[in-house]
């Protein structure tokens, strides 16, 4: 084989221009002209025709001149607005109206070219069709970029959903042991001690619940986190039959971890008034979940019990305090004991940041 034969047959294929214009001594000089550029031209005379050789076959660009005998480009931009292609189109004018130009771009043309009796016209010409390739291969790669982008998005978030799924399973398996644990249990400080142990393990497969269901995998929505506690506190015997619930939670996203730090606390501050709230089983409990107008959030529990003087210490082995401040600490919370116009009972908040 000779090497004139090897480079003929290893030669990239030449760049197809579909050139519409119905001048047609300008258009073989064009064809001339381009092909040193590695250009092949395919001529078409009119408007009409550029439309059928544009829909039959594949092109990497369009040059389009304005002046027809009785239209102009602008008609074809309009005739191919409505199509998915990409190609990019250059419009040709002799004329110096900026009206034009600006029409065209309007219309979708990528860029314009001044036709010229002058002999910098070609180098123009070829200069904005390497440009205009070039744009089109950078858009190319970026909506394929965008593409594989939303791929591994979607497959990210379908294993952090499944691994919330099995989360959530198996700490509902320890909570199930821990409650066959209790159902063997003759003393009652240890089935309490267990009782108060599965509270806290619902309360963070509850967030993983939650993750695995919703559409956001970065967000819980507070108020229907919260509402599922309370519920299934209230489900497990938390409170006597005498007390009343009322909660007023505003739809307050968040993220995972401040939910479950939000969901111990929850849970401690319940298992306190279910505890010692109302000794003679009567009375009622409010739930808040709310801001405070000072670019704060704030989760309140108050009864109107007995209360509590905090100045004897915790009631009991004080773990509920001291998780309940971890689990503050861990918010950037601050707890408060004391609401204005509050006096009997007991009232907690914590407030952290929105």
């Amino acid at each position: 084989m000779t090497a004139s034969t090897t480079a003929s047959t290893t030669a990239s294929p030449k760049t197809r221009v579909l050139y519409i214009d119905d001048d047609p001594v300008l258009a073989r000089l064009a064809s001339k002209v381009l092909a040193r550029s590695d250009f092949e031209v395919v001529h078409a005379p009119s408007i009409p025709a550029g439309l059928q050789l544009f829909g039959s076959e594949e092109f990497a660009a369009v040059v389009l001149d304005h002046h027809f005998e009785n239209q102009t480009g602008l008609a074809f931009l309009e005739a191919v607005a409505e199509r998915t292609t990409k190609t990019p189109i250059l419009y040709v004018t002799g004329s110096n109206d900026a009206e034009v130009a600006i029409s065209a771009l309007k219309g979708g043309a990528a860029d314009y070219v001044m036709k010229s009796a002058t002999d910098d016209f070609f180098p123009l010409l070829v200069s904005a069709l390497e440009q205009a390739l070039e744009n089109a291969r950078l858009r190319q790669q970026k909506a394929e970029a965008d593409r594989q982008l939303v791929i591994a998005k979607e497959r990210a978030e379908l294993l952090l959903s499944e691994m919330n799924h099995r989360i959530a399973n198996s700490l509902s398996l320890v909570s199930a042991m821990i409650r066959m644990q209790m159902q063997i249990s003759s003393s009652e400080e240890t089935k309490t001690a267990l009782a108060e142990t599965q509270s806290r393990i619902s309360a963070i497969a509850g967030v993983h619940r939650s993750l695995y269901t919703s559409d956001n995998v970065g967000a819980i929505a507070l108020n229907e986190y919260l509402s599922t506690i309370i519920a299934e506190f209230q489900s497990s015997g938390g409170f006597s039959s005498g007390v009343i619930i009322r909660a007023e939670l505003a739809n307050v996203p968040t993220s995972p971890d401040k939910a479950v730090s939000l969901g111990v606390i929850l849970i401690e501050l319940l298992t306190n008034a279910a505890k010692y709230a109302y000794p003679d089983g009567g009375g009622e409990v409010l739930i808040r979940l709310q801001a405070n107008g000072q670019g704060e959030l704030m989760l309140s529990v108050e009864d109107d019990g007995i209360g509590h003087d905090r100045a004897q210490g915790p009631k009991g082995t004080g773990l509920g305090k001291r998780l309940i401040n971890a689990m503050a600490l861990n918010l950037g919370a601050a707890v408060v004991n004391e609401r204005e116009g509050k006096t009997a009972g007991t009232y907690v908040a914590v407030v952290w940041k929105a």
